[in-house]
């Protein structure tokens, strides 16, 4: 085999396990961050403004927010708090006086809140059917499983040297996201890697937002990346991830 081969080899290899190992972390949550909740398809609910997120992929508190937000159909601006996005994890703490995640701001209603369960059951009540006793009783079971995931893929953690005080694109990037998706997973650890704020458009099963990506990519397929700063807009995980590291990455910033 030549040189090019066994490298071509080996990166199809590195790629492989990377999504093996991506949908193990989907299997121990399904069907978390899939299905639209039945009550939000039909109206689903659009706040004027958009709902902020700070929070960073691996956490597994923070998991558990994500997925409420997909089958609420909610779309959101994700706020990048990975270990050394400095700006962030400052404001946080400036705005709530403690460093913890996952924290939620809703400009609509002027709240902002810690803690993933009270931010899960702020969410059901003002932006859905609202909240049944069985999912605060399960609660424990839920949060060891979102642990399990995170430590079967404990990527997205920190940001990468470099990038820590990163000044933001001038316009945000868009994703558009099935939180349960593999392939968005992987997505999303890079932006987060990279110190990236993006807004997050949730088109989970049933989703109201589905024609609309069908209409602009022309086919119904997740991840979808916009990035307006440049005009790009690309289907495929893979090549997203090379077109956030050759134009975000540290050798850019």
């Amino acid at each position: 085999m030549s040189i090019i081969g066994g490298m071509i080899k080996a990166m199809f290899e590195i790629s492989s396990l990377n999504d093996v190992q991506s949908f193990a972390a989907s299997g121990l949550r399904m069907p978390r961050g899939l299905i639209v909740k039945s009550q939000n398809r039909k109206t689903p609910p659009r706040p004027q403004k958009l709902l902020e997120l700070y929070e960073f992929e691996v956490c597994p508190f923070c998991r558990k927010v994500r997925e409420e937000m997909t089958e609420l159909d909610l779309a959101y601006i994700n706020r990048t708090c990975g270990k050394g996005a400095s700006q962030n994890r400052e404001e946080v703490k400036r705005r709530g006086g403690k460093l913890q995640f996952p924290y939620l701001v809703d400009p609509n209603t002027g709240t902002e809140l810690y803690e993933s369960e009270d931010i899960i059951t702020y969410l059901a009540e003002t932006y859905g059917p609202g909240r049944k006793f069985l999912g605060p009783a399960v609660s424990p079971i839920n949060t060891a499983f979102a642990m399990a995931a995170s430590a079967i893929r404990p990527r997205g953690r920190r940001v990468r040297p470099g990038l820590e005080n990163r000044q933001q694109p001038e316009e945000i990037l868009v994703l558009y996201n099935l939180e349960a998706s593999p392939y968005c997973r992987k997505v999303r650890e890079t932006l987060n890697e990279l110190n990236l704020d993006y807004q997050v458009e949730n088109v989970g099963k049933f989703s109201a937002r589905r024609p609309e990506l069908v209409d602009r990519g022309g086919k119904m397929m997740i991840p979808y990346l916009i990035d307006p700063n440049t005009g790009t807009e690309m289907y495929e995980s893979d090549d997203i991830i090379d077109y956030l590291e050759a134009t975000y990455g540290v050798d850019s910033a």
